[in-house]
C-alpha cells in the first residue's frame, strides 16, 4: 500500500512484482495477511484495530490450529507471500507455534510489530527461522515521545531490539506514522533511521479508524494541509531539494497527461485488494482489505475459496470516483476504495481530506519548484 504514488520509490522485489501481475490475470490470491489478534501492548490512538485497555483478547480470536488450517487452506489456493499483524501479533503466546507452522508451509512470511517484544525466546527464534522482513513501527525518537503517542515507556526497549534484528541479519524495515504529536519531530526521526542505517517507509495519511470499537475517533490526525507538507518536507529531509524538485518535474508532466483525459469513465480498484491480495481479521473473517469493513465470509466455516471468490466479487463492483480518474492530481494523491468508503461511508465519493492533502502536496512541489528556477536565474 503505497501513500504516494509519486514521491516514493518501489522497493518491492521483482519476483514479487512479476508474481502479482500474473496472478492478476489469473484471479489468484497471491499474497495475504493474517491479523492475528486486536490486542496491543501500546495504545496508539491513530490505530485502526487497537481496542483500548485490551492487552490481548482471546475469547474471539481463532487459536493456532485454526490458524494453521487456514494457511493451508491459502497455500492451495495460491497464497506465497503472508504478513502476520495485529494488533501486536507477538504478543500472542502461540505465536511461535503459527510462525513456525506457516513457515513449514512454504510461505514467505513478513511481520508487523512495534519492536518491543522481540526479547528472549521470540528474538531466537526470528535470529534461527528469520522471516522474509520485519517491519517495525518507530513512533517517536526519544523516551518521552513515545509515552506521548503511543503511551508506553518502550523506546529504549524498541531501539535495543531493532539493532540486535539488525545485527542478527535479519531483514528488518522501520514504519512510521506521523501524527500531531510527533510531526514537529521530523527531521530527528529521519536522523535515526539514518543513524540505525534502515530503509523507512513514512505514512502522513492516517485513515479513519472504523474498525475500532464504539466508533472512536482519532484526535490525532494531522490537517489534510499540514500532512500534505509534511510529506514534502520529509522528502526534502530524506533526499535533500533533488528529489523534491524532481518529484515537482514529474507532477507537472503527469498532470498535463491526466488532465487531457479529464473526461475519463470511472476506474475500478487499481490495488491488489481482491485482484491478488487479501486479509482475515483475528475472528476468521476475509476482507478485501484489512482498512474496508466488508466482511467477505469466514474462512473456518465457508472454505478459503469461497470467501476468495466473494472478495473478488465485491472488488469488481467497486467503481472508483469519477473526480478522482480524472484528476490532475492523481499521482501524488493516496486515494483509494477503502480511504473513499472510510472518509465519506461510500466508495462513489472523492474524499475531501485527501484532495485538499493532494492540493496542499502539489502546491509545496510547486513553490519548491520555483524557488530553485529563481536560485538558477540569479
Amino acid at each position: 500500500m503505497s501513500e504516494m504514488q509519486g514521491l516514493t520509490a518501489n522497493t518491492e522485489p521483482l519476483i514479487s512484482r512479476k508474481l502479482h501481475a500474473i496472478g492478476r490475470r489469473l484471479g489468484t490470491p497471491v499474497s495475504g495477511t493474517f491479523e492475528l489478534t486486536a490486542g496491543c501492548n501500546f495504545n496508539c490512538e491513530m490505530c485502526y484495530i487497537h481496542q483500548k485497555g485490551t492487552a490481548h483478547r482471546q475469547n474471539d480470536e481463532l487459536t493456532a490450529s485454526d490458524w494453521l488450517e487456514i494457511g493451508k487452506q491459502a497455500t492451495a489456493a495460491g497464497t506465497v507471500f503472508l504478513l502476520l499483524t495485529g494488533g501486536e501479533p507477538l504478543l500472542r503466546p502461540d505465536f511461535a507455534e503459527i510462525y513456525t507452522g506457516l513457515k513449514q508451509m512454504g510461505l514467505m512470511i513478513s511481520i508487523n510489530t512495534n519492536g518491543s517484544l522481540l526479547t528472549g525466546e521470540t528474538a531466537t527464534l526470528l535470529e534461527k527461522n528469520p522471516p522474509v522482513r520485519l517491519n517495525v513501527s518507530l513512533y517517536a525518537d526519544t523516551p518521552e515521545g513515545y509515552r506521548l503517542q503511543c503511551g508506553a515507556d518502550a523506546y529504549e526497549r524498541v531501539i535495543e531490539n531493532i539493532r540486535r534484528m539488525k545485527n542478527a541479519g535479519v531483514e528488518t524495515k522501520l514504519n512510521i506514522s506521523f501524527t500531531s504529536r510527533n510531526a514537529d519531530r521530523m527531521r530527528q526521526m529521519e536522523a535515526l533511521t539514518r543513524e540505525l542505517g534502515l530503509h523507512c517507509q513514512v505514512s502522513f495519511y492516517m485513515y479513519p479508524p472504523v474498525r475500532r470499537e464504539n466508533g472512536c475517533a482519532d484526535t490525532t490526525r494531522l490537517s489534510p494541509a499540514a500532512a500534505g507538507r509534511g510529506r514534502v518536507d520529509w522528502e526534502l529531509t530524506h533526499n535533500g531539494s533533488a528529489g523534491a524538485i524532481r518529484s515537482a518535474e514529474l507532477l507537472r508532466e503527469l498532470t498535463q497527461k491526466e488532465c487531457e483525459s479529464a473526461d475519463a469513465p470511472s476506474e475500478g480498484v487499481r490495488c491488489r485488494a481482491g485482484h491478488t491480495a487479501y486479509w482475515i481479521d483475528h475472528t476468521g473473517q476475509l476482507l478485501m482489505c484489512g482498512m474496508l469493513p466488508k466482511k467477505c465470509g469466514s474462512v473456518l466455516t465457508d472454505g478459503f475459496t469461497a470467501c476468495w471468490q466473494n472478495a473478488r466479487a465485491l472488488m469488481q463492483t467497486i467503481r472508483m470516483p469519477a473526480k478522482c480518474t480524472a484528476c490532475g492530481l492523481r499521482s501524488v494523491c493516496c486515494v483509494c476504495p477503502a480511504a473513499c468508503y472510510a472518509e465519506t461511508g461510500d466508495f462513489e465519493t472523492a474524499p475531501p481530506y485527501l484532495c485538499e492533502m493532494s492540493s496542499a502536496i502539489a502546491g509545496r512541489l510547486g513553490k519548491l519548484q520555483k524557488e530553485e528556477k529563481d536560485v538558477r536565474s540569479e
